[in-house]
């Protein structure tokens, strides 16, 4: 026989149960809700093959603006 009682069983049973909901809510939550994020470097832009071309456009307007709004 054990020496545990039911008590402590049923304890550690919910526990589990919890955490198992738990998971699932999480993964379901991350499903709906996709948090990825791309960032591109656009030092190398211009140069590499991988970038997308709307990726290329957008950092030139951003290089375009950041030119303008440095003081001389």
């Amino acid at each position: 026989m054990q020496n545990t009682s039911f008590r402590e069983n049923l304890d550690f049973v919910s526990v589990i149960i919890l955490g198992a909901f738990a998971l699932a809510f999480w993964i379901c939550w991350n499903l709906d809700n996709p948090q990825a994020i791309v960032r591109y470097d656009c030092s190398i832009s211009e140069i590499s093959p991988d970038y997308p071309i709307a990726v290329k456009e957008q950092c030139r307007k951003l290089r375009a603006e950041n030119n303008l709004q440095k003081p001389k």
